[in-house]
């Protein structure tokens, strides 16, 4: 995606009001990944096999736009922000082509008239075959990622900007299974950050819902999770909605009492890849009651458990997803559910 250097003062995590006036920020902050996976030219992830498939799932077109543009993510933001949501984590792929369609997110999010409404925040996405394999493409991309966090809306905690590496063990894999270089290519990224006058940055990674510790977590500064479902098999029937869930409160437990790291809970809000022909099991959609009762058990849990969160105590969570359309990770309104996923973050989470 093109650089996009923005002089703006820098402030500390705030949420704006639309009127541009600095408000309390709420006890919990909630976050929705954002996957700019949606284009209109062919190939797309609309297609499978040449085939449109949302003539087999039209409840799962969105509602606000189809495709990542300008105006899709103006209409998200408004969205998002006033039903309880404070930041899109959205999804940084490397460089495989011009034009580079899967930043857009990225782009549309910072050139937003509504941008102040919320925040946002990068996340690597390094899972193969994305790589950032020199020292050279490795800088080239944090000088990129420093130019977003002078964004005024950029998520900051305690001062300072928030960035999530998709995948701990992929990294580590990616620099010769050895922590010491993980160590060094962060230590290199908060550099850059520091000489560009900004804070150094929390960074994260990405493991699975299994307790993970050791070398592996050593050099970050939290944890969380994109997605995981049970190890269960493919069938014609999907599997129920809280068998993702009970996976899920497990996770928040393991970590939240026997994690090395602070860990950011992760929240399903569906399980479903069948319209991308994806081998993995598939589950049902969550109804409205057991939405809301999600919401509220990992309330819950951040509540009990001191670990879960960003450092510093601020407690956080991740909804898995806001467009994750052909997986079925769907925040965004759609032709099914309409807002029902918003009006349920809205009820457990907005103070307004």
């Amino acid at each position: 995606m093109p650089k996009m250097l923005i002089a703006a003062t820098i402030v500390a995590l705030i949420a704006i009001s639309a009127e541009g006036k600095p408000m309390p920020r709420d006890e919990y902050l909630v976050g929705v990944y954002y996957f700019a996976g949606w284009w209109r030219e062919l190939p797309n992830k609309w297609t499978v096999g040449g085939k449109d498939w949302r003539a087999d799932f039209p409840e799962r077109v969105p509602t606000l736009g189809e495709y990542n543009t300008q105006i899709t993510m103006n209409r998200e933001i408004i969205a998002a922000s006033s039903h309880g949501v404070d930041f899109f984590q959205i999804l940084w792929y490397p460089q495989s082509g011009e034009p580079h369609k899967l930043n857009e997110g990225v782009r549309t999010f910072m050139a937003s008239p509504s941008a102040r409404r919320m925040a946002f925040t990068i996340e690597f996405v390094n899972h193969p075959p994305f790589v950032l394999d020199t020292d050279e493409k490795w800088e080239a991309a944090c000088r990129e990622w420093v130019a977003a966090m002078r964004h005024p809306s950029y998520l900051r905690v305690g001062g300072r900007p928030v960035f999530k590496i998709h995948g701990a063990h992929y990294f580590l894999q990616q620099n010769g299974n050895d922590p010491a270089k993980v160590t060094a290519r962060l230590d290199t990224f908060r550099r850059i950050a520091q000489e560009s006058g900004l804070p150094a940055p929390l960074i994260g990674s990405g493991v699975m819902s299994g307790l993970t510790t050791g070398p592996v977590v050593a050099p970050y500064d939290f944890l969380t999770t994109y997605m995981d479902m049970p190890n269960v098999p493919q069938r014609e029937e999907p599997y129920p909605y809280e068998d993702l869930i009970k996976l899920a409160q497990g996770a928040w437990k393991a970590y939240g009492e026997r994690s090395e790291k602070p860990y950011v809970p992760y929240v399903p809000a569906g399980w479903d890849p069948r319209p991308w022909k994806d081998p993995r099991p598939s589950f049902e959609m969550p109804n409205r009651e057991q939405w809301v009762s999600t919401l509220r058990s990992v309330k819950s849990a951040l509540d009990t458990y001191p670990k879960l969160g960003f450092p510093g105590g601020q407690k956080a969570l991740l909804i898995y997803a806001w467009n994750e359309f052909g997986e079925g990770g769907i925040v965004a309104p759609t032709k099914g559910d309409r807002t029902m996923k918003l009006e349920g973050v809205k009820a457990v989470f907005s103070k307004q």
